[in-house]
């Protein structure tokens, strides 16, 4: 299964808000991924910088490009341009290898490197923002871990 590691890290991060999972206006597959990470800790996925997994069924998803746009920054517009930088920060910052395959468990143990360089990953996103992002990837990473006994 293919995911974007920011997917990944999103997922992490509503399990930390207590998020609800229902389907999206969308109609992407966000919530059918975050069931199947919250009962799979085992669960592999192949890193990848293009769309995944996540994405199918999007109704921005177009000739496999996602035609969505940001307005929360004044250097992107493009939802794609913005999901790709931050994948790129990401993988680098994590040491992920494109391609390779890597665990729920796996990639959770990767996350403390996303947790020290998030300020790096989202420079440009509002501050208070990202510090939000951060207190709650940390919540989430502990509240799967209890329920995964990671």
């Amino acid at each position: 299964m293919q995911i974007r590691i920011h997917h990944f890290f999103d997922i992490i991060r509503d399990f930390g808000s207590k998020k609800k999972f229902h389907p999206h206006p969308y109609l992407h597959s966000y919530h059918n991924i975050a069931r199947e990470i919250w009962e799979n800790s085992d669960l592999e996925f192949e890193i990848v910088i293009q769309p995944d997994v996540v994405c199918t069924g999007c109704i921005h998803l177009k000739d496999l490009k996602c035609d969505d746009v940001i307005t929360h920054r004044k250097d992107f517009t493009g939802k794609e341009d913005f999901n790709n930088y931050l994948d790129e920060r990401i993988v680098d910052v994590c040491g992920i290898q494109l391609a390779a395959k890597y665990s729920s468990k796996s990639l959770c143990m990767l996350a403390q490197k996303y947790i020290e360089n998030i300020e790096f990953i989202y420079h440009g996103n509002d501050k208070e923002h990202t510090q939000l992002r951060k207190k709650n990837v940390i919540n989430g990473l502990k509240y799967y871990s209890e329920k995964q006994g990671i």
